[in-house]
């Protein structure tokens, strides 16, 4: 197989891939998360059901992937966007909490499925490369205007902003109580962002 051929083939798997995560999108928009189902996914994204599952071994493994493509689309459009930057990336978050609504057994399955495979592992790690590649121009800017702290570097910025999110998921997943997790995760922003802005 010719170089060529491979990066092909690479190419189509990859506009596959998105297809389905963008069908995903879509369907979690309208009808909630638990309703959708991988069938709905993948008629959505126009191939066979059997081919969801070369990508993605679950509809859990998916949300991953779903949240961090939501998550960079969003901070996309931030960029475009005048006026202040802290009120709209505490919008993000709760925007980020509300499209994905986890139940704690969901949250705890889907870290176990990540940390259980290093091919899983591997892809979030992908994901949140990504990720920081688009939040890194974006922290810079809040820094350049004055609303974020400039004795701290924009990856570190980046980096606790991670670590916030997925520190409060863990948590809270770990936890008996009934208690929202946009509750939870409000007040986890609110202190990271207390420590960030100027």
């Amino acid at each position: 197989m010719t170089e060529e051929s491979t990066m092909k083939r690479e190419l189509k798997k990859e506009q596959t891939r998105l297809r389905i995560k963008e069908a995903a999108l879509d369907l979690i928009a309208d009808n909630g998360y638990e309703a959708t189902t991988v069938e709905e996914i993948a008629k959505q994204a126009g191939v066979a059901k059997g081919t969801f599952f070369n990508y993605f071994s679950s509809k859990d493994e998916l949300i991953c992937d779903l949240q961090a493509v939501f998550a960079m689309n969003e901070v996309a459009k931030l960029q475009d966007q005048p006026g202040p930057l802290v009120p709209r990336f505490q919008l993000l978050i709760f925007q980020l909490v509300k499209e994905f609504e986890l139940s704690k057994t969901l949250t705890r399955a889907l870290f176990q499925a990540m940390f259980g495979s290093q091919r899983q592992l591997g892809s979030h790690n992908r994901l949140l490369d990504s990720l920081k590649e688009v939040l890194l121009p974006l922290i810079r800017q809040g820094q350049e205007n004055g609303e974020l702290r400039r004795d701290m570097p924009a990856e570190m910025i980046a980096q606790q902003a991670f670590q916030s999110y997925f520190g409060t998921l863990i948590i809270w997943s770990m936890e008996e109580d009934d208690e929202p997790l946009d509750n939870r995760m409000a007040m986890a922003f609110e202190l990271f962002f207390r420590a960030i802005t100027v």
